[in-house]
């Protein structure tokens, strides 16, 4: 009997420039198809219904090109070590393992380094490959830009004509996967009006993004109404892998090479620009793991924060009292998204104006964002809560924000409706409104100027007085970026990105 060719799916649910699935093929002999439900992962915290959901769409969307194959795609719920690998290998014997490598969180790390121990003890194969700029194990930050470039430049894979099955299959392993998926209890809820899974909604995305929205994509950016149109929306397809990075990168270049006018070339520049630092982030995560669950720059960790329960929950179910943070999480439960700017400030918020240590609106906001990519994830919420010791420490007045982004107060009015009749003068302040107290809204949970001036000073008071400190130094060494600092009055886009850009790129 030929050799079985397992493909294991993670956040790479795509046929398209899948480049595991291919070397499969090119192997000869059967290949098998496999997504795994870690309950361990599952568990772990960060993850929510809505992401489950958006996995069994991607893999559906999967199964329909397959059928056209003659291929099914199989799933199991189980752990890799316990369950599926001892299947595969009582089932098959000696068997070739293929695999993107999944740039995640500390579990999946220490997950991925117990598999290739497993292979190894028994003298198995199993090949891994890079789904994008980032290397795993290392920062390789002197050379990052270079293997950025090449990894985007190499030719994109076809999705294979023919996948021969194997003649059987493990017990357990079964082509319902909407079944399968049920088994695990996730917590969260499902979402009605979240971006759908699957390779067509990506492709369709993207394309509309290239050829239209994107002339409005650098004014729009950081408006919640009109970012919803103008950016990309290509988050949550990059995060699990519906669509690949380098066919987003050449697709723009294709774009850009037929825009000859300046003028029209910037709005996807600027794109461009952010997919670069999508890599840039998730390789902070690669290169250290623990900055999950451990501040980059640990003297913050001895501030004395804010502990009570009544006050975070009403920041985490928008009930502040504070129409701009309450409209936007009111939409993150509807939709699963937001545009980067309003995520920046719903950090500040919670880290900053109500001060609360940045692990638990991490892990909180991590089950909301639809388009959840650890790597991103977790070093823009230390970047925002100012806990890295090397980036500027911003605090956001959401009153100010509401004001810029939201001027009439359309986008408050949509997701708050006790706030329809207040008059757009009193509209992000509705506590100064002479009628406020007739109306079914509640007062702020804080005062914004106060408690801002005090996270201020306490903050930059142990940022100054560790600015030379080695773990400071060494954060920067490992993390920090090597470009040059631009000229004067031009913003960098270090902080463009520490600003929030969940696409990472919007």
């Amino acid at each position: 009997m030929m050799m079985v060719n397992i493909v294991w799916l993670k956040r790479d649910l795509r046929l398209t420039d899948h480049r595991p699935l291919v070397e499969a093929c090119r192997n000869g002999g059967p290949v098998l198809l496999l997504y795994v439900l870690e309950p361990s992962v599952w568990q772990a915290g960060d993850l929510s219904r809505r992401h489950l959901d958006f996995v069994r769409e991607s893999i559906e969307a999967m199964q329909e090109k397959l059928r056209e194959r003659g291929t099914p795609l199989y799933a199991i719920s189980g752990e890799m070590i316990e369950t599926v690998l001892p299947a595969l290998y009582d089932t098959y014997g000696a068997f070739t393992l293929y695999a993107h490598e999944e740039h995640g969180t500390p579990d999946t790390y220490k997950r991925d380094e117990a598999v290739r121990r497993w292979i190894k003890e028994r003298g198995l194969s199993f090949y891994e490959y890079a789904p994008f700029g980032v290397r795993r194990g290392t920062s390789g930050r002197e050379q990052f830009a270079a293997q950025w470039k090449q990894a985007m430049e190499r030719p994109l894979y076809d999705a294979p004509d023919h996948l021969p099955p194997p003649e059987t299959v493990p017990p357990g392993f079964s082509k319902n996967v909407q079944h399968v998926l049920q088994l695990e209890t996730v917590p969260g809820e499902s979402i009605r009006y979240g971006q759908e899974g699957g390779e067509g909604p990506a492709a369709d995305s993207l394309l509309s993004f290239l050829e239209e929205r994107h002339v409005h994509y650098e004014h729009h950016i950081g408006r919640p109404l009109a970012a919803g149109l103008s950016c990309s929306r290509l988050s949550p397809y990059l995060a699990f892998g519906s669509i690949s990075l380098p066919a987003v990168v050449q697709k723009t270049n294709e774009a850009l090479d037929q825009m000859p006018d300046p003028a029209d070339r910037r709005p996807l520049e600027a794109f461009r620009s952010r997919l670069v630092w999508h890599c840039h982030f998730i390789q902070r995560l690669e290169t250290e793991p623990e900055i999950a669950h451990t501040s980059i720059q640990p003297a913050f960790d001895q501030l004395e924060r804010e502990t009570a329960d009544e006050p975070y929950e009403r920041w985490l179910h928008g009930e502040t009292g504070i129409p701009m943070i309450d409209a936007c999480m009111k939409q993150l439960w509807k939709t699963g998204w937001l545009p980067f700017r309003m995520r920046a400030m719903l950090v500040s918020f919670v880290t900053h104006t109500l001060f609360y240590d940045w692990r638990r609106p991490a892990e909180d906001l991590a089950r909301l964002f639809l388009d959840y990519e650890p790597g991103i994830h977790f070093s823009q919420v230390q970047m925002q809560a100012g806990t890295t010791g090397f980036n500027t420490i911003r605090i956001y007045n959401p009153v100010k924000q509401g004001r810029d982004q939201d001027p009439d107060g359309h986008f408050v009015k949509r997701l708050l409706p006790a706030l329809n009749n207040v008059p757009v003068s009193y509209i992000h302040e509705p506590w100064k409104d002479p009628h406020f107290f007739h109306r079914n809204y509640p007062g702020p949970v804080v005062d914004i100027q106060q408690a801002n001036r005090r996270a201020r000073k306490l903050l930059w008071d142990v940022k100054e007085a560790h600015a030379a400190s080695r773990e400071t130094k060494d954060a920067m060494a490992k993390h920090a970026s090597l470009r040059k600092a631009p000229p004067e009055n031009k913003k960098p886009s270090s902080e463009q990105l520490q600003l929030f850009d969940p696409e990472k790129m919007e």
